[in-house]
C-alpha cells in the first residue's frame, strides 16, 4: 500500500469520525432544546437581562427564537449523520462554531450567567466546559470543510429533499406537543415523584434551596404546604402579568372540585401584590395567592400558568394551561381517579420512542432510496 493510498484512507477515517461527532452533538444539542423549549427561552432571557437587552422581546418572540434555535441545530446534525447537502451543511456549521466559539470565551471569561444551556438541563456544562467544547467542534468543522470531498451521503441527491420535509415536519409536532403540554422527558430537580419533604428538609438538596413558599405577611407556609397529609393543588406562575388567561375556566373548574372534595387550592407567584391584585379582579380568582420566587417556580412546571398536583409532599403529577384536567374527569375524588395517582414513566422508554420518532422515517428513506436506485 503506498503512502498516498495511507493518508487517504486516514483522511477518510478521520472525516467520518468528524462526521459523526458533530453530527451528534448537534442532534443532541437540537433534541434537548425540542423537548424543552421553554427552557431555552428562559435562557435567552437570563442572557438579555446579564447584558442589560431585558425587555427587548417579548416571551412569544422568544420561544419561537428558542423553537428555531433547535430545528436548526437538529436539521444540521442529520444533515451532517447522513452526510447530505454537504457543501452548505459543513460552511453553515463552521460558521456557527467561529461566532459561537469566541462568545463562549467571552462567557468564560466574564461570567454573565451560570451555564451556557446548550444542552438544557440534559447536560449542565461549565461556561469553560462549554468554550472547550465548542474549541473542539470549531477544530472538527474546519477539518470538514477542508475535507468534504470524503463525506459519502446515505441517501442520493435527488432524494435529499426528503430529508429535509421529514425531519422538519417531525420535529415541529414534537416541539410544538412540549409547547403546549410539558417536556415528554423532565431533566429537572422537580420532577414528578420528587419527595419534596425529603429532598428539602431531609437531604437539604442544594438544588432547592431557594425553594419558599410565603403569604401576604412573609410568614413562611411551606412546611404547611408540603406536611399537608392529603392532596393539594398549586397553580404556578412565575409572572402572573404574563401568564396566558386563554384557559382559566379549567383552572376555575379544578378549584370548584378542591372546594368540593376539601383539598387545598392555592397559587404561587413571583409577582408583586398589585399583580396579583389586579388578576384576582380580572379574573374573578378566588383562590389565595402565595408568593416566592421564580426561578424554582420556573423550574417547577415549564408552564405559565402550570398546574402541580402534590399528596404527602410528593409531585404526583403537572399539567400546562393548555392541558389542564378537564370537567368530565372531575366528577370523583382523587382517591378514586387516575388523576391522583402519579403516573409511571420511563425514562429509557421514552428516549427510545423518541429515537424511533425520528430514525424511522430517515431509516425508511434510506431504504427506499436503494431501492429506487437498483431498480433504476
Amino acid at each position: 500500500m503506498s503512502e498516498r493510498t495511507r493518508r487517504i484512507r486516514f483522511a477518510k477515517l478521520m472525516t467520518t469520525v468528524c462526521r459523526i461527532l458533530l453530527g451528534s452533538v448537534f442532534v443532541f444539542s437540537g433534541i434537548v432544546k425540542a423537548i424543552d423549549p421553554v427552557g431555552t427561552q428562559i435562557k435567552f432571557t437570563d442572557y438579555l437581562l446579564a447584558f442589560g437587552w431585558d425587555g427587548l422581546f417579548t416571551d412569544s418572540t422568544l420561544l419561537m427564537f428558542a423553537a428555531l434555535l433547535a430545528g436548526v441545530e437538529f436539521l444540521l446534525g442529520i444533515y451532517m449523520l447522513m452526510g447530505v447537502f454537504s457543501k452548505g451543511t459543513t460552511r453553515l456549521l463552521f460558521l456557527m462554531m467561529i461566532v459561537l466559539t469566541p462568545f463562549t470565551l467571552y462567557t468564560a471569561l466574564n461570567n454573565p450567567v451560570e451555564d451556557c444551556g446548550c444542552f438544557g438541563d440534559a447536560l449542565v456544562l461549565t461556561n469553560w466546559q462549554t468554550f472547550e467544547k465548542n474549541l473542539f467542534l470549531l477544530v472538527m468543522s474546519v477539518y470538514l470543510l477542508f475535507r468534504r470531498r470524503y463525506i459519502y451521503p446515505l441517501v442520493s441527491e435527488r432524494r435529499q429533499w426528503l430529508v429535509t420535509v421529514v425531519t422538519v415536519l417531525l420535529l415541529t409536532r414534537f416541539t410544538l406537543n412540549n409547547i403546549n403540554g410539558l417536556p415528554v422527558l423532565d431533566f429537572r430537580q422537580y420532577k414528578v415523584g420528587t419527595d419534596l419533604r425529603t429532598e428539602i428538609y431531609e437531604k437539604a438538596n442544594p438544588e432547592m434551596a431557594d425553594f419558599f413558599i410565603l403569604d401576604n405577611d412573609f410568614n413562611d407556609v411551606t412546611p404547611m404546604i408540603l406536611e399537608d397529609e392529603g392532596y393539594t393543588f398549586l397553580l404556578v406562575s412565575d409572572h402572573l402579568e404574563r401568564a396566558d388567561d386563554s384557559h382559566l375556566d379549567m383552572v376555575d373548574d379544578v378549584y370548584d372540585y378542591c372546594r368540593k372534595h376539601g383539598y387545598g387550592f392555592y397559587g404561587v407567584t413571583a409577582s408583586g401584590s398589585n399583580v396579583v391584585e389586579e388578576w384576582t379582579d380580572n379574573n374573578g380568582a378566588e383562590y389565595t395567592f402565595f408568593c416566592s420566587d421564580e426561578i424554582p417556580l420556573q423550574t417547577l412546571v415549564r408552564s405559565n400558568p402550570g398546574l402541580v398536583l402534590l399528596k404527602d409532599g410528593v409531585i404526583i403529577n403537572k399539567w400546562s394551561s393548555h392541558r389542564m384536567p378537564s370537567e368530565e374527569y372531575l366528577d370523583v375524588p382523587l382517591e378514586e381517579s387516575f388523576l391522583g395517582i402519579q403516573p409511571v414513566k420511563h425514562k429509557g422508554f421514552t428516549i427510545l420512542s423518541i429515537f424511533i420518532l425520528f430514525g424511522l422515517p430517515l431509516l425508511l428513506i434510506m431504504l427506499i432510496d436503494i431501492l429506487k436506485n437498483k431498480v433504476s
